[in-house]
């Protein structure tokens, strides 16, 4: 119809996480990362991923929608090269990118929040690990129990299960059981975490992709440490002011987390979001982007 498109992707491949079910699951791919190591395994099968993923219909069908949208708006750099890199795009397609942050509710945390006196009320604990998230091996809930097994530090969950994943969810729990002083929470409002994120001492999100991952940006913006992967954008939004880890490394977990828990908050980092990260300046970016699509249709 010869209208104008503005294309928010939201998109990182998915092949490094494909690679650790398929290593988990399938001795096609159990055995090569036990003979040549994990790592080298999991760059071999991303290459494969990437080198068959032209003749796949779905590959396609995200090539053209990219090619033919007026604008296309990853949320950083980092999603805009990882675009180009995926899809062979041409030097063309970066002159239709603009860029549209992830942000938070600057209203929820416009004042730094106080922590929750009812959470602690009810779970007893203090000065924890928080993750906020739902239950799926994206998130990498059982990684986190697993890389802190033996630190002697409260771990909160806060997130549902959904039906796919009720056996990974129950491996957690499980898991969690061995360790002891874990507490998961099916569910809090919007209203509620501010209170939660300030009551915790660091907030952990080992996931096998974040862009850069929203729950982080509003630990920050309560004045949280945050520890976040390092497979996806997050650094273009945190830069030196958080920890990073690699999902696939319980070492890398453990080290991001520990060193976050022994370093103070970094004092900058509450007010780098709040003045660069908020729902205003998202809407903002969105808006301009369509208006000039269309003086440009």
């Amino acid at each position: 119809h010869r209208r104008p498109i503005v294309f928010s992707p939201i998109y990182w491949d998915p092949w490094a996480y494909w690679f650790e079910a398929a290593s988990d699951e399938r001795a096609r791919w159990r055995w090569p990362a036990r003979l040549i190591g994990k790592e080298r395994a999991r760059q071999l099968y991303v290459g494969w991923q990437r080198r068959k993923a032209p003749k796949d219909e779905s590959w396609k069908t995200q090539r053209r929608l990219l090619q033919q949208a007026s604008r296309v708006l990853p949320n950083s750099k980092s999603e805009a090269d990882h675009l180009c890199s995926t899809f062979s795009l041409d030097n063309g397609f970066a002159k239709k990118l603009a860029f549209v942050p992830n942000g938070v509710n600057a209203t929820l945390y416009k004042r730094e929040p106080a922590p929750s006196g009812s959470f602690f009320e009810k779970y007893r604990v203090r000065d924890f690990v928080l993750q906020i998230g739902t239950i799926s091996p994206v998130k990498n809930q059982l990684g986190l129990i697993n890389a802190l097994f033996d630190l002697p530090v409260p771990i909160v969950f806060v997130g549902h299960t959904p039906p796919a994943k009720i056996d990974y969810a129950r491996q957690c729990r499980a898991r969690a059981e061995e360790r002891g002083n874990v507490v998961f929470v099916e569910h809090l409002t919007a209203d509620e975490l501010p209170g939660i994120y300030a009551l915790a001492a660091v907030h952990a999100l080992p996931s096998w992709r974040e862009t850069p991952g929203l729950v982080s940006l509003e630990a920050a913006a309560c004045g949280c440490r945050v520890v976040s992967t390092s497979v996806g954008s997050a650094r273009d939004y945190f830069g030196d002011l958080a920890s990073y880890c690699h999902p696939s490394d319980l070492g890398s977990i453990r080290d991001a987390v520990e060193g976050a828990l022994n370093a103070p908050v970094p004092s900058a980092l509450r007010q780098h979001v709040l003045d660069n990260f908020t729902w205003r300046h998202a809407g903002e970016a969105t808006l301009a982007s369509y208006e000039d699509s269309m003086r440009h249709a």
